[in-house]
Protein backbone atom coordinates (compact mmCIF):
# COMPACT_ATOMS: atom_id res chain seq x y z
CA UNK A 1 0.00 0.00 0.00
CA UNK A 2 2.59 2.64 0.58
CA UNK A 3 4.49 2.01 -2.66
CA UNK A 4 1.36 2.47 -4.16
CA UNK A 5 0.86 5.82 -2.69
CA UNK A 6 4.59 6.82 -3.22
CA UNK A 7 3.87 5.89 -7.28
CA UNK A 8 0.54 7.80 -7.13
CA UNK A 9 2.57 11.13 -4.92
CA UNK A 10 5.24 10.70 -7.72
CA UNK A 11 2.82 10.37 -10.54
CA UNK A 12 0.65 13.44 -8.95
CA UNK A 13 4.15 15.47 -8.69
CA UNK A 14 5.02 14.92 -12.01
CA UNK A 15 1.96 15.87 -13.62
CA UNK A 16 1.95 19.16 -11.32
CA UNK A 17 5.39 20.05 -12.90
CA UNK A 18 4.88 19.39 -16.06
CA UNK A 19 1.39 21.86 -15.92
CA UNK A 20 3.33 24.25 -14.23
CA UNK A 21 6.24 24.60 -17.26
CA UNK A 22 3.87 24.21 -20.01
CA UNK A 23 1.55 27.25 -18.36
CA UNK A 24 4.50 29.32 -17.40
CA UNK A 25 6.11 28.85 -21.45
CA UNK A 26 2.35 29.93 -22.73
CA UNK A 27 1.72 32.81 -20.03
CA UNK A 28 5.60 34.06 -20.75
CA UNK A 29 5.92 36.71 -23.04
CA UNK A 30 9.08 36.39 -25.01
CA UNK A 31 9.27 39.38 -27.17
CA UNK A 32 11.44 42.52 -25.59
CA UNK A 33 9.83 45.77 -24.95
CA UNK A 34 11.43 48.19 -27.05
CA UNK A 35 12.00 51.01 -24.76
CA UNK A 36 13.72 53.90 -27.20
CA UNK A 37 13.29 53.84 -31.04
CA UNK A 38 16.74 54.09 -32.93
CA UNK A 39 15.54 57.12 -34.46
CA UNK A 40 14.45 58.89 -30.99
CA UNK A 41 17.98 57.54 -29.90
CA UNK A 42 19.89 59.83 -32.40
CA UNK A 43 17.66 62.19 -32.37
CA UNK A 44 18.05 62.86 -36.05
CA UNK A 45 15.36 62.11 -38.96
CA UNK A 46 16.52 60.68 -42.00
CA UNK A 47 14.68 62.76 -45.18
CA UNK A 48 12.48 59.98 -46.98
CA UNK A 49 12.09 61.62 -50.10
CA UNK A 50 14.88 61.90 -52.76
CA UNK A 51 14.35 65.92 -52.82
CA UNK A 52 15.01 66.24 -49.17
CA UNK A 53 17.37 63.39 -49.36
CA UNK A 54 19.45 65.73 -52.03
CA UNK A 55 18.89 68.63 -50.03
CA UNK A 56 20.03 67.01 -47.36
CA UNK A 57 22.93 66.04 -48.57
CA UNK A 58 23.50 69.27 -50.08
CA UNK A 59 23.87 70.79 -46.84
CA UNK A 60 26.00 68.23 -44.83
CA UNK A 61 28.37 68.52 -48.34
CA UNK A 62 28.53 72.84 -48.19
CA UNK A 63 29.44 72.00 -44.24
CA UNK A 64 32.65 70.21 -45.84
CA UNK A 65 33.11 73.08 -47.71
CA UNK A 66 32.24 70.46 -50.92
CA UNK A 67 29.68 70.66 -53.65
CA UNK A 68 27.53 67.50 -55.17
CA UNK A 69 30.05 65.32 -57.41
CA UNK A 70 29.36 64.93 -60.82
CA UNK A 71 26.97 62.61 -62.05
CA UNK A 72 25.56 62.38 -58.80
CA UNK A 73 21.73 62.50 -60.70
CA UNK A 74 22.61 58.94 -61.83
CA UNK A 75 22.50 57.94 -58.29
CA UNK A 76 19.58 56.00 -57.07
CA UNK A 77 17.65 56.84 -53.86
CA UNK A 78 18.97 54.74 -51.55
CA UNK A 79 22.74 55.55 -52.66
CA UNK A 80 21.82 59.02 -52.05
CA UNK A 81 20.33 57.85 -48.32
CA UNK A 82 23.53 56.09 -48.05
CA UNK A 83 25.75 59.08 -48.95
CA UNK A 84 24.01 61.64 -46.97
CA UNK A 85 24.41 59.48 -43.50
CA UNK A 86 28.21 58.79 -44.43
CA UNK A 87 28.73 62.73 -44.59
CA UNK A 88 26.75 63.17 -41.71
CA UNK A 89 29.30 60.40 -39.72
CA UNK A 90 32.30 62.58 -41.38
CA UNK A 91 31.21 65.83 -40.26
CA UNK A 92 30.05 64.79 -36.54
CA UNK A 93 32.06 66.33 -34.37
CA UNK A 94 35.07 64.81 -32.45
CA UNK A 95 35.81 64.32 -28.40
CA UNK A 96 38.65 66.60 -28.79
CA UNK A 97 36.56 69.00 -30.41
CA UNK A 98 33.44 68.36 -28.41
CA UNK A 99 35.89 69.03 -25.02
CA UNK A 100 39.87 69.78 -25.84
CA UNK A 101 41.00 69.43 -22.35
CA UNK A 102 39.80 66.50 -21.97
CA UNK A 103 42.83 63.49 -21.94
CA UNK A 104 42.23 59.94 -21.85
CA UNK A 105 44.39 58.15 -19.70
CA UNK A 106 45.87 55.64 -20.03
CA UNK A 107 45.46 52.13 -18.09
Amino acid sequence: MTRRLLWGAGAGLLLVGAAGGFLSGVLWDRTPEVTISPQAASRAAVPQSREALVAAWTAELEKAGKGLPEGWEVLTTEEIRGRYLHQKVVNAPKAEDIDPGMARRAD
